[in-house]
């Protein structure tokens, strides 16, 4: 961006010797173990290639965006303590382990198919034409917060692992015991009773010693630790700063019409069918005959003569200069006419259509011209900002008071951690876009400031104003939330200990009835045959899985902080999968399908989605060999979670 270039005039010996201490300085920088620590801000590597926190936090809000389209109003720090962001990242860390497999193996989708991909894309489509349009283009990776080379590269990796993948999968076939394994799966019902206790028979549960709180306290310091954060000034050198300091006469603007008129006029164009013929007579019958309806193709086919089509052209672009002057003195979508060429002795003109000739208007075009003019001399004036600026700083100026001398905005920002967050845990709205700008403020030190970052339209000085170290929340701002913490774990123990109690009394031989009796709970389900699809309808996803897990005459549990179900698995029900081969046969042929999410959560049998089973195992494999490498510490420095209390049941 604008800064980029400001250097382009140092003197070349004044390079070399800055270049010596540049190499000097990162040399003595280095660390034992290479290269590989320097400079790494990034949340994963793969195969070499980084996954940074802007990219994480770009597909993190793409996907949230996604989600209140369909009405699912999620907030980013809700996602964050959902954990979304980690399975973004694992699923980004999977791409582009297959990025860089395929680039091993000299894998690559063409330019062609990148291509195409991108136009299928609706939004990159001028409204009114339908057709691909490149300021659609632009707009549209602005909204998604990519750059052009990037976007391009990423739609290029998923193409070709598309390709990569349907090869290796090429020939899967699901073997005919899958049929019946899925048939057993789908059709197996099992007859049980449950049991419950409610939460209230833990009992109550006495408040914390003080020595109790302070050990809890001390085991959970790792989730009480706040992050480092930073007070910044930052310096926005943006030319749109100083548009409305210009002041563009109209003499100029006008001036910049007059220059710009001959682009800016476009001539007529037409669109017509030209027919050559070898004497006048042969010209009038083809005339006459698409006169009276017949197509110009037909015509030519059946008088044996060469039709040419011209599509939307100017005058200047008909190959003959006769032909020329023909397509534009005929009546549009009137009759053909017959006239003498310069390529041919005869031919036959026929216009379909005309695009009338637009000559520019200088009140239309008047602001745009201003605007333009305006952005020129404001980029020259920011230059020169710009150039105060630096000369203030090298005088011995303080970053704001340079920037006040030079005209150019400056903010201050009191604390912000590395994700973008105040010491609340709010995001900073002014700092959103401004992941760069962090990134490299965080990388500066205390009393320091970074070069001008690029970051959307300005260019900006982060200075380090100070440096607020990582430290743990002091006990007594957190000790409410401490004690509500430990009560609920020491409440969840107590109803584990029941559990554990009943399921003990029906393993001895005790039935469930009297065993919930004694333990303050009761049979809520008795002997009742259900298969896996209702189990997972009406039952807690972890017990239903139990349930269809455990053997005949077994107990299992879960305990939540609602309270405890036990169930019994009295009887197990199981097809016989030989008295209908033809179910058989439809399950195993399901078995090649892909597996829809929404069918596994009703309860569909794992066996589908064979093809997709065997596609991530070698996805897998890919992605093993790939060697990943997760930055655990940066990522929750990042994206922290708003709950700082320990989770429960810890």
């Amino acid at each position: 961006m604008l800064l980029q270039f400001r250097n382009v005039t140092r003197g070349w010996i004044a390079t070399i010797i800055i270049g010596l201490i540049g190499l000097a300085t990162v040399l003595f920088l280095i660390p034992s173990d290479g290269l590989g620590s320097i400079g790494n801000n990034a949340v994963a590597t793969v195969g070499g290639r980084n996954i940074t926190p802007p990219q994480l936090t770009r597909e993190l809000e793409l996907t949230l965006q996604g989600e209140r389209a369909n009405g699912q109003n999620i907030s980013q720090q809700d996602a964050i303590d959902a954990g979304l962001h980690m399975r973004l990242l694992e699923g980004m860390i999977n791409r582009v382990a297959m990025y860089v497999y395929a680039e091993k193996i000299g894998v690559s989708a063409s330019d062609a198919q990148v291509a195409q991909r991108i136009r299928d894309i609706p939004a990159v489509h001028n409204a009114v034409t339908g057709e691909f349009d490149e300021q659609a283009y632009a707009s549209f990776l602005t909204q998604m917060r990519y750059s052009r080379p990037e976007f391009e590269q990423d739609v290029r990796g998923d193409l070709t692992t598309a390709i990569l993948l349907q090869s290796l999968m090429a020939g899967v076939r699901a073997p005919s015991s899958f049929g019946a394994l899925t048939y057993a799966y789908d059709a197996e019902t099992r007859v049980v009773s449950v049991a419950e206790a409610p939460a209230s028979a833990a009992g109550a549960i006495p408040a914390p010693t003080e020595a109790q709180v302070q050990a809890f306290y001390e085991d959970n310091q790792q989730n009480l630790r706040l992050p480092e954060f930073r007070a910044l000034t930052l310096v926005y050198a943006r030319a749109a700063d100083f548009t409305a300091r210009v002041d563009v006469p109209e003499a100029r603007i006008r001036e910049e019409f007059d220059a710009r008129a001959p682009s800016l006029t476009q001539p007529e164009r037409r669109t017509y069918v030209r027919i050559a013929a070898a004497n006048e007579a042969q010209a009038t019958e083809a005339a006459g005959r698409i006169n009276r309806g017949e197509s110009a193709a037909a015509v030519a086919q059946a008088m044996s003569l060469q039709v040419t089509r011209g599509e939307n052209q100017a005058r200047s672009e008909v190959p003959d200069s006769s032909a020329a002057a023909a397509v534009f003195g005929a009546q549009v979508r009137g009759p053909a006419v017959v006239a003498r060429g310069s390529l041919s002795p005869f031919m036959v003109v026929r216009v379909e259509s005309s695009t009338p000739a637009v000559t520019p208007n200088y009140a239309e075009h008047r602001d745009e011209l201003r605007t333009a003019i305006a952005a020129d001399e404001a980029t020259d004036l920011l230059n020169t900002a710009v150039t105060t600026f630096e000369d203030a700083r090298a005088g011995g100026a303080s970053l704001a008071d340079a920037a006040r001398q030079a005209g150019l905005p400056v903010v201050t920002i009191p604390a912000v951690e590395a994700g973008g967050r105040d010491q609340q845990g709010n995001e900073i709205a002014l700092l959103a876009g401004h992941e760069d700008v962090i990134s490299a403020a965080f990388q500066t030190q205390e009393g320091e400031a970074t070069d001008f970052t690029p970051s959307g339209d300005a260019d900006v000085v982060a200075g380090v104003d100070r440096i607020i170290p990582e430290s743990v929340r002091p006990l007594a701002e957190v000790r409410t939330q401490l004690v509500q913490a430990w009560t609920e774990r020491e409440r969840v123990t107590r109803l584990r200990e029941i559990a554990e109690q009943i399921v003990a009394a029906v393993n001895g031989g005790q039935s469930l009835a009297a065993a919930a009796a004694a333990n303050r709970a009761r049979v809520v389900v008795s002997s009742r045959t259900i298969d896996r699809r209702g189990a997972l309808q009406s039952l807690p996803q972890g017990l239903a899985g139990q349930m269809f897990a455990a053997a005949e005459g077994a107990a299992v549990n879960t305990v939540q902080s609602a309270g405890v179900l036990v169930a019994v698995i009295e009887r197990i029900n199981r097809p016989e999968t030989s008295a209908d081969p033809q179910i058989v046969e439809a399950t195993r042929t399901y078995a090649e399908r892909p597996c829809q999410q929404e069918a596994l959560q009703a309860g569909a049998p794992p066996f589908c989605g064979l093809s997709t089973s065997v596609a991530e195992s070698l996805q897998g494999q890919i992605l093993a060999q790939s060697n990943p490498r997760r930055y655990e510490q940066r990522i929750a420095s990042i994206y922290r979670a708003s709950t700082e209390t320990p989770e429960e049941g810890q």
